[in-house]
């Protein structure tokens, strides 16, 4: 019996230590940033409010995680009109869907750094994502810049009178830098 409670804590350890350390995230120094275009010209947006319980660690991939909530009422574009019509009908609907939700539990090393895939769920639609990012660790402090491109169609943001991509484009950028540690 002792050894059998023995074994089981060993297997309990061991799978403790696979999962990174959940980072500490200044979220005053990170950003979820976007691009995106109006009527051909390109403008940029962020969400000035998330949530990011990041287990990252290069050294244990299989037992990395990122779980990211983002306010979607916090989208500003420095166009009020504009920032309405993202809150309202058709695209995020922040009353009825108050937040936006990226999954990763599959990441991978590459030749320029590591992909997080994952899936995004925006309103009732969730596509899956292959977030690019570079990681730097400079004493204890993390930084990481990554990139994905999304379709908004894919997720059925401005459709009807928005769907002329002669107005709206149809591809949005997002960058993301998150500032933490371990």
């Amino acid at each position: 019996m002792r050894v059998l409670a023995t074994f089981a804590a060993l297997i309990c350890c061991a799978a403790a230590a696979a999962e990174p350390a959940r980072w500490t995230i200044d979220y005053g120094a990170s950003r979820i940033g976007f691009t995106a275009e109006q009527a051909e010209a390109p403008f940029d947006g962020a969400f000035e409010t998330f949530e990011a319980d990041v287990r990252f660690d290069p050294n244990a991939l299989a037992g990395s995680s990122a779980d990211v909530t983002v306010d979607t009422a916090s989208v500003g574009t420095s166009d009020k009109e504009r920032d309405g019509i993202l809150r309202g009908a058709g695209w995020f609907e922040c009353e009825q869907y108050p937040r936006a939700h990226f999954t990763a539990k599959e990441f991978v090393k590459t030749n320029d750094g590591y992909e997080a895939h994952g899936e995004l769920a925006i309103r009732t639609v969730s596509v899956p994502v292959t977030f690019r990012f570079k990681l730097t660790d400079s004493g204890g402090k993390l930084e990481l810049h990554g990139d994905a491109d999304l379709d908004r169609f894919a997720f059925s943001l401005g459709l009807g009178d928005w769907a002329d991509t002669k107005w709206i484009g149809k591809n949005v950028h997002v960058a993301v830098t998150l500032i933490g540690k371990r």
